[in-house]
């Protein structure tokens, strides 16, 4: 074989460096960065929330829409980043959620809870993957929950509160990327409340109201905002326990969560 032209060679060599940077923009799938000082963030790109544009070298980046994830931090000594944007891995499946707790005083914005997502194989009880503490606004709802190790597919999804019984959506379409879920129907149809005992062995609850969650209230009985030793014995959030947490707890006595 003969030897290739000098202007076939340079061709190559510039080339190259093009060809290996569009290979790393293609298989990029985690969140973008830099440690330069001197550095330009480069306006919104699609599925992007942010835009903002700086060449300051002590510029701070703190742009974020309601779930976003908050990530990493730069090296520089002159900026931090603050925030930053997802760029998903293909076959990713995340979900915005909304779960309204029964009876809360005051009865808005007071719908924050520890959220416990499970997903199951549908028709099935034992959960495939389970999320704990995903902490809801006070409007109930919480975006962007990667579910790691799940595919899209067709699962039945659960969810739990902190002081409240287990719902499911069965038989749920999951698709790559973002999907919207409603547990309560805007608050129409509430988590059930009175799940409140907790102990070494059921540290979440046993997904009943029964004399256990009874008794675990009266022992938080008659503590105060100054000093509610567990949020769950409050039952209606409104910083004390006392009669009214016992009444909700009644109404639901017996009651048995999905």
């Amino acid at each position: 074989m003969g030897k290739l032209p000098i202007s076939k060679k340079v061709a190559i060599y510039i080339s190259l460096p093009i060809v290996v940077l569009l290979l790393g923009i293609t298989l990029q799938g985690e969140v973008r960065a830099t440690s330069s000082t001197n550095y330009t963030i480069e306006p919104d790109n699609a599925g992007n929330s942010g835009g903002e544009d700086s060449s300051s070298a002590g510029y701070e980046i703190e742009n974020q829409q309601v779930g976003d994830l908050a990530i990493g931090e730069s090296d520089s000594a002159n900026f931090n980043i603050l925030h930053g944007y997802l760029y998903g891995d293909a076959g990713d499946v995340l979900i915005d959620f909304t779960v309204i707790p029964e009876k809360r005083l005051p009865a808005v914005g007071n719908n924050s809870t520890l959220a416990i997502i499970e997903i199951r194989n549908v028709g099935e009880t034992t959960a495939l993957q389970t999320y704990a503490a995903v902490a809801t606004n006070n409007d109930g709802e919480y975006s962007n929950l990667l579910l790691t190790g799940i595919p899209p597919g067709t699962y039945d999804v659960v969810v739990k509160g902190y002081a409240h019984l287990k719902k499911m959506l069965s038989a749920q379409s999951l698709v790559e990327g973002a999907n919207v879920l409603d547990f309560t129907l805007a608050g129409a149809d509430p988590l059930l409340c009175g799940d409140v005992y907790t102990s070494g062995t059921i540290p979440d609850g046993d997904n009943q109201v029964n004399s256990l969650d009874a008794t675990y209230l009266v022992s938080h009985w008659g503590e105060n905002d100054a000093g509610v030793s567990d949020e769950r014995a409050d039952v209606d959030e409104n910083h004390q326990v006392n009669s009214l947490d016992m009444t909700k707890l009644i109404n639901n006595y017996g009651t048995d969560g999905d």
